[in-house]
């Protein structure tokens, strides 16, 4: 099924004018189909990520006005196909689709690897009560409410995440806003408030992802093995 996905990818990627010269290596392959071809809602992120790998600023006037989370906002909505194909402009590993449980495992050993390893834990807590299952991210929430006690909003706690945020770097606050988003999609009317610098624009965010190291490849592991929350 691995197969029949990349596949199927590269005929996504063909149908939005990519292509893969080498590892890590993206080109156009009709410039014309890349400036006109419809792209479904889903289809998105790939289309801004692919783009992105050839020209950072072609992809930001593809998608004008599109911040990043506006990008993890679809990633609910993205199928097999569409995740494979993420995986591949990020050099991630592909994706795999076996049952939930498994699948929810991987996806939270990668939230987690990320937490740690980018040093996100002035933003998120680990808690005792696992809130699902399967899966470690379940253990894992945003700081700033009484997790392990009434749940209720602890205004010392959130003010320090949110001090802690804008203190961040650009490639943490994005690592930060996609676990949020990937959390709870949709407006943030709760956390990152206040001040927070949020509206990271989503072709910029890729170009910072990609330039650091391993970044893009480990924020591909994570969003393309989303589980839900």
């Amino acid at each position: 099924m691995n197969n029949d996905y990349v596949e199927q990818a590269k005929g996504l990627f063909s149908a939005i004018g990519v292509h893969q010269l080498s590892e890590g290596v993206w080109a156009f392959t009709d410039v014309h189909t890349a400036n006109h071809a419809y792209i479904h809602h889903s289809r998105e992120p790939v289309a801004l990520a692919a783009y992105a790998a050839v020209n950072v600023t072609f992809a930001a006037g593809r998608f004008p006005d599109w911040a990043l989370v506006d990008m993890v906002d679809k990633v609910p909505c993205m199928d097999g196909i569409e995740h494979t194909a993420l995986a591949m402009v990020c050099g991630a590993s592909i994706p795999t689709f076996p049952s939930a449980s498994e699948r929810g495992h991987i996806f939270g050993q990668a939230v987690w690897g990320i937490v740690e390893a980018y040093s996100l834990e002035g933003c998120f807590e680990r808690v005792e009560r696992a809130w699902g299952s399967p899966g470690w991210h379940y253990n894992l929430r945003p700081r700033g409410f009484n997790w392990s006690g009434d749940q209720e909003l602890n205004s010392k706690s959130m003010k320090e995440m949110r001090k802690s945020y804008r203190a961040m770097s650009p490639l943490q606050q994005i690592m930060v806003l996609t676990i949020m988003h990937l959390y709870c999609q949709g407006k943030d009317k709760t956390y990152l408030t206040g001040g927070c610098p949020t509206k990271i624009p989503a072709a910029q965010a890729m170009d910072i992802l990609r330039s650091d190291g391993p970044a893009l490849s480990d924020w591909g592991n994570m969003v393309t093995h989303y589980a839900g929350w």
